[in-house]
């Protein structure tokens, strides 16, 4: 009597932006489809894929903290490495004792073969081109989320800021072609996703290698004109990418969150020119102003980067005035890292770690007035709320998020977990709101 042979058991673990995270769902599937079984990180397990960012010097470290946990935890088990930090620092990765491959972002879709293949004497390098990026073949057919769907419609980037080493690491932008666009949502829908976050590595350049030039407008009037049993977000946009056409969608919008994240960066033109970023600090301002006036209850944060090179004391206080003032609801703050390889590592004018610090400090300070702002502006609302299945850990609250991305704590029972439900935003609660539940939401207004 033969005695079956049980899958190898893989495990994932990713790092980074939610393209990496869309990968590593496309991972799974084609795992699965190669008859191997995908286990929750960390596992047990027989082969461990680390799928890395590299975006800073410090996602770097962590992808090399992570690696070596690993390998450290489960020393007979099989090591590939892919991503960002793969594809941009292979040989450094290589140097890890007990990686048993280095995969390019473009050579994702050849995983499964490899894990076949099993361990190696010495680390194998399978990088790809790095300007292919990773495939498109490479697809999600469902997502690792239970509740919301990352679904990436476009790749790569042709900006240059002085600051990002991603485009070597993804190639240049590349978009999913509009009829493959709505097979997918049509499936995501169909699947029972009641969110669905359009990202890409930069969402606004969607459509802008087409040979009739299109734009993410095309993709949303899609999404309204079909009236999807679903809500979508919008992940980012630089701030030039936001057209009237767009806020004319949103402002009228059935299905498309009024939500958007717009990376400033920094509120001083000099700086903003030194990024090699395409705007200045007035346009920012007025398209942030024409949203909050033209789209009802619209959530705008935005990215700030602290201590750029060559920002004084004069270059951060016109960033932290013109944030002052602007009807922002938060603000995503990041500490200026020298990514080795970008031109901004080498750049004059270098800034101290405790003059960097300070000035997170007071960014940090103004995003919690933000916050709370924008929160007491809705008190005694009532919104809609997509209920996550996971609970607040210290409350045992239930937890969701609304339309215009307030995070929101509520009594419940487990029935509601994965569903809309309508609720009345009662007072602060931590990074969020207290809401009570007040039934189910009308499939009409639900979304």
């Amino acid at each position: 009597m033969r005695h079956q042979v049980s899958p190898l058991k893989v495990s994932i673990s990713t790092l980074g932006c939610k393209s990496n995270q869309y990968d590593s769902s496309a991972l799974e599937d084609s795992l699965r489809a190669a008859s191997l079984s995908v286990v929750p990180f960390p596992g047990p397990a027989d082969a461990y894929i680390i799928n890395t960012c590299t975006v800073t010097g410090s996602t770097d470290h962590q992808s090399r903290q992570l690696i070596r946990k690993v390998r450290r935890e489960n020393p007979s088990a099989l090591v590939i490495v892919t991503g960002c930090y793969a594809q941009v620092s292979p040989d450094e990765v290589a140097s890890i004792e007990g990686v048993d491959y280095v995969v390019g972002n473009p050579e994702k879709g050849r995983i499964a073969e490899y894990i076949k293949n099993g361990r190696q004497p010495s680390p194998v390098k399978e990088l790809g081109q790095w300007q292919e990026g990773t495939p498109w073949s490479l697809r999600a057919l469902s997502s690792s989320g239970r509740t919301r769907a990352n679904f990436k419609i476009q790749e790569g980037c042709s900006r240059a800021c002085s600051y990002c080493i991603i485009p070597q690491a993804r190639g240049l932008s590349r978009s999913l072609p509009m009829k493959e666009v709505e097979a997918e949502l049509d499936s995501l829908v169909a699947s029972g996703y009641k969110e669905v976050i359009l990202t890409g590595i930069h969402l606004g350049a969607y459509g802008s290698d087409f040979d009739k030039a299109t734009d993410l407008t095309a993709v949303l009037e899609l999404i309204e004109k079909k009236d999807y049993q679903c809500r979508f977000r919008i992940s980012s946009l630089d701030p030039d990418e936001v057209t009237d056409r767009l806020i004319e969608i949103l402002k009228s919008a059935k299905r498309v969150c009024n939500h958007l994240h717009l990376p400033l960066q920094s509120g001083d033109d000099n700086i903003i020119r030194r990024m090699h970023r395409p705007y200045t600090a007035s346009l920012f301002s007025e398209k942030v102003e024409k949203l909050a006036a033209s789209v009802p209850g619209i959530s705008i944060g935005a990215d700030i980067i602290a201590g750029f090179p060559g920002e004084g004391e004069k270059e951060f206080k016109e960033t932290f005035s013109l944030v002052s003032g602007l009807p922002l609801s938060y603000l995503h703050i990041f500490p200026f890292s020298t990514r080795r390889g970008t031109p901004a590592a080498t750049m004059d004018g270098q800034v101290g770690n405790r003059v960097i610090k300070e000035r997170c400090e007071k960014l940090h300070e103004l995003d919690s007035k933000m916050r709370e702002a924008f929160h007491r502006s809705s008190e005694g609302k009532e919104d809609c709320v997509l209920v996550e299945f996971g609970r607040h850990r210290k409350t045992g609250l239930m937890k969701g998020r609304t339309r215009n991305y307030i995070q929101v704590f509520l009594e419940g029972e487990d029935l509601l977990r994965g569903s809309l439900t309508k609720v009345k935003l009662t007072s602060l609660f931590e990074d969020g709101m207290k809401a009570e539940a007040i039934g189910p939401q009308n499939p009409q207004e639900a979304f």
